[in-house]
């Protein structure tokens, strides 16, 4: 199988059911599919062959899932770039892929005049502005050439599973942003472990806030919903509100969010205002949330809430299902069905093989294998090498392992904070704080210091507005699960954690922007 053919399944068994919403435009699946199919027939038109790369710089939108699949039914590659990228962030992508198309969003028609006066690479530039007579002279209108094309019925190469499928490039946080090589395998595996483990049906309909651009949003998401062949409804930029207006209004069934917009959505004060109550499932990940919190999401939002933990590397490798989620509150749960995962030691001075497995309870690096693991990284056989090893991805990710199996999750390597010689992990930090009265996010990052090297440094999001940092240092002090030497020395009030499109927290920005600025310290 590969994915183009996900599609025509779906539209040869329902026909007639509604496939995509997108504001105030409804597809059946027989439709988009002609949708599909005739933009793909004015793709090869303007000379798309199977591996030429077409990238999409397009906002959650129709435009970007009808590319992605266009890309499909040729065998050509499709990359997804962040819509919030800079001319010059898009420009190192578009050359470093190679793409020889690019695919705008109607907001961003002068950066991709800025991009096509600094790369010569690509031929041609589709915008997707409503209206032809804002599309800029020379390009192409993304709706007019579906307009204008038939879909022939041309022959083409069927995809293999080592068909590349798409180049998605990890967020940066890291380096400048390397493009990871899924191929149909991958992206299949992807899909058919998400239907397995959300239990996802025909009915289901999923809104999608998250971004498409991400394997999250369009492997994990949008391709198991099209696999069941379910309804994907397509709403552009989150607001809080207008999500919890969506939901009620379309009955939406499944949600994927990060922790921050559920909680934004729960604490909204309006909430109680809005019929929530068609939601079965909801998907979150990448942040901690509070006993009390998850108990509310669970009693007042959606009482199926799975927690998960992937990478653009390797998606989903731990599930943290519903009937868990209190009893094993901060957990990423346990491998998916096509998941292996080990903690093995965690020395950067030496290669450490993935045999050298730590002890029931210790922290090491957490390493994956799996059919959803990527195949390298594009032009990078050096990164390759060093994030793929014995078959294994060796994710840079700390984790621990509990009596029972469950996998907890401790920060990136990176992110260890070493003070006064001593090894303290941001996440076991942030877990004592999140059970404080008042808090609503945290985020603990370890800033200079002249005396112990590093000090541990806690930035909070207040629910209560009166909640102080004497306050939070009494709880910390207070807690029989945090040794004296890890507390926070340092508090720092936030109306937002600093994070990327995919809801990842931007510890480096916090560093960054904190290392040197006046403290509020205690003793």
């Amino acid at each position: 199988m590969h994915i183009a053919r996900i599609l025509e399944a779906s539209a040869n068994r329902y026909p007639d059911h509604t496939a995509l919403v997108y504001e105030d435009r409804r597809w059946t699946y027989r439709e988009w599919l002609s949708r599909v199919r005739r933009f793909a027939q004015a793709l090869s038109d303007l000379g798309v062959r199977p591996g030429d790369r077409v990238a999409f710089y397009v906002s959650t939108s129709e435009n970007s899932v009808t590319t992605f699949f266009a890309c499909q039914f040729l065998g050509a590659v499709a990359v997804p770039m962040n819509f919030r990228l800079s001319p010059g962030e898009a420009s190192h992508i578009l050359k470093d892929s190679g793409a020889r198309i690019l695919v705008y969003g109607r907001a961003l028609t002068d950066n991709a005049l800025t991009i096509a006066e600094q790369v010569h690479s690509v031929h041609d530039y589709i915008g997707c502005a409503y209206d032809p007579s804002n599309i800029p002279q020379g390009h192409h209108h993304f709706d007019g050439l579906i307009e204008n094309s038939l879909d022939r019925g041309e022959p083409r190469p069927v995809p293999t599973g080592d068909t590349i499928s798409s180049l998605v490039y990890t967020s940066g946080t890291t380096g400048r942003p390397k493009g990871v090589i899924h191929t149909h395998a991958n992206d299949i595996a992807i899909a058919m472990n998400c239907v397995m483990e959300y239990s996802l049906r025909h009915d289901d309909r999923a809104l999608h806030i998250a971004p498409l651009y991400h394997v999250g949003g369009m492997q994990a998401y949008f391709i198991p919903h099209l696999l069941v062949g379910g309804t994907n409804v397509v709403i552009g930029r989150y607001e809080s509100e207008r999500t919890l207006r969506t939901i009620a209004a379309e009955r939406i069934t499944t949600l994927f969010a990060v922790p921050t917009q559920i909680q934004e959505m729960l604490f909204h004060p309006d909430f109680a205002k809005f019929d929530v109550s068609s939601l079965r499932l909801v998907t979150t990940g990448g942040a901690a949330i509070s006993s009390s919190t998850m108990e509310r999401v669970m009693a007042e939002f959606c009482p199926g809430i799975f927690n998960g933990y992937g990478m653009t590397e390797a998606s989903l490798t731990l599930m943290l299902h519903p009937e868990d989620a209190l009893r094993k509150l901060g957990s990423c749960g346990k491998s998916t069905l096509i998941s292996e995962c080990r903690i093995i030691t965690d020395d950067p001075s030496r290669e450490v093989p993935p045999d050298e497995q730590v002890s029931q309870g210790a922290i090491g690096q957490l390493i994956v294998r799996g059919p959803q693991a990527m195949t390298g990284y594009w032009n990078k056989p050096f990164e390759t090498q060093k994030k793929l090893k014995a078959g294994w991805i060796y994710t840079g990710d700390l984790f621990s392992q509990d009596e029972d199996g469950f996998y907890y999750f401790h920060g990136r390597a990176d992110d260890l904070i070493i003070s006064g010689g001593e090894n303290i992990y941001p996440r076991e930090v942030e877990e004592i704080l999140y059970r404080c009265p008042g808090v609503q996010e945290a985020s603990v990052v370890g800033l200079t210091d002249e005396k112990w090297g590093q000090i541990v440094a806690a930035f909070v999001v207040r629910s209560d507005p009166n909640l102080e940092a004497a306050t939070l240092d009494a709880h910390v002090r207070g807690s029989p699960d945090l040794a004296s030497y890890k507390r926070p020395k340092r508090y720092e009030f936030l109306d937002a954690l600093p994070t990327n499109p995919s809801g990842k927290v931007l510890k480096r920005e916090l560093m960054a922007r904190y290392d040197r600025s006046s403290p509020e310290q205690v003793a």
